[in-house]
C-alpha cells in the first residue's frame, strides 16, 4: 500500500520527508509539500547545492 502526503493526500512516490514539529502535522508529506512548508519556514532565496560534488 502506497503512503499518503499528510498535506495534499497524495500518493508519496520516491522519498518521504518528516514535517518540523513547529508545523504541526501529523504523517509524512510528498517532496512538493515538504519544499513548500520548508520555504515558507525559511523564506528567502534557496538555491540548491550537491554537498557531494565539493568533494571531486
Amino acid at each position: 500500500m502506497t503512503e499518503k502526503c499528510a498535506v495534499c493526500k497524495k500518493d508519496i512516490v520516491n522519498t518521504t520527508y518528516v514535517p518540523m514539529d513547529e508545523w504541526n502535522i501529523t504523517g509524512n508529506l510528498c517532496s512538493e509539500c515538504y519544499s513548500e512548508k520548508i520555504g515558507k519556514h525559511y523564506p528567502g532565496k534557496h538555491i540548491r547545492t550537491n554537498r557531494l560534488e565539493d568533494f571531486k
